[in-house]
């Protein structure tokens, strides 16, 4: 099951909630802290990864080896 960021709009929260793509579609997660169903999809930008750019940003630095492809 994904994880989604979702914005309720009742209680202005933003939450994290780990549900099927089915309950997603059909609109079946409630709010955790006020029980809306009215639930909106937040869009976050994932981290970036500069490459060469002269300093190692690679999350897993010491198993990547030479053919890293965060380097």
């Amino acid at each position: 099951m994904p994880n989604y960021d979702l914005y309720c709009s009742s209680c202005e929260q933003e939450l994290k909630i780990r549900a099927s793509m089915t309950e997603k579609s059909e609109k079946m997660i409630a709010c955790p802290n006020c029980g809306s169903y009215e639930l909106e999809s937040l869009f976050k930008a994932p981290p970036a990864y500069v490459k060469n750019s002269g300093v190692t940003s690679c999350p897993n630095r010491n198993g990547c080896g030479s053919s890293c492809p965060h380097a």
